[in-house]
């Protein structure tokens, strides 16, 4: 039988029985200690289970020189910027490997990925993944930054008003910039309970 659960992973985990899977996605700054919820994630697994997590590698990346007169490498450094402001990171993702393992799990496999923010990298596949990505980000550029970016000292209607740069930007194909997202997933011991 599936089952899904939704509640907040740092709370103490209080569920009646073990899980056979736990996923989580875009995690990034959700957690004031990322360790912990993995530790409960594997202490909830029962023996055999698997957890998984995908979540992306902030800041962005360029192909060639960074365009930094370009309203997509000022939202970068503004996040990052902001993100350090409120004491939260959006690069744990290259500390999951190392959770899984303090945790206890095995057989851990962390696959990484390039989402292009536009159709500019060459192949179906690329322009595929950037068609998705680039709706992802437009439809929740707003939510994505309001309070990241009030901690920098921008007003709401600044971060409004910025947000449309940026939405431009992601569909500028003359800007080769990409997101590094990590699909990270490892099993609980079968001999462990």
């Amino acid at each position: 039988m599936i089952r899904f659960e939704i509640d907040d992973a740092e709370d103490e985990w209080t569920f009646n029985e073990p899980f056979s899977f736990i996923h989580g996605r875009a995690l990034m700054s959700c957690f004031d200690d990322p360790s912990r919820v993995v530790k409960q994630a594997y202490e909830n697994l029962e023996p055999g289970g698997f957890i998984e997590f995908q979540d992306a590698l902030f800041p962005m990346y360029w192909v060639g020189e960074p365009v930094k007169e370009s309203a997509l490498y000022r939202w970068n450094e503004l996040l990052m910027e902001g993100l350090r402001r409120i004491g939260r990171s959006w690069s744990n993702v290259i500390n999951y490997p190392r959770y899984f393992e303090e945790a206890g799990f095995e057989n851990i496999v962390d696959r990484r990925f390039y989402w292009p923010t536009s159709p500019w990298a060459k192949g179906k596949y690329f322009k595929t993944v950037a068609m998705y990505f680039q709706e992802d980000m437009i439809s929740g550029m707003e939510a994505i930054n309001m309070k990241v970016l009030q901690a920098t000292g921008m007003l709401p209607q600044e971060i409004k008003d910025f947000c449309e740069e940026v939405k431009r930007d992601f569909r500028d194909t003359n800007l080769h910039a990409y997101l590094t997202v990590s699909y990270i997933y490892a099993q609980k011991p079968l001999n462990k309970s």
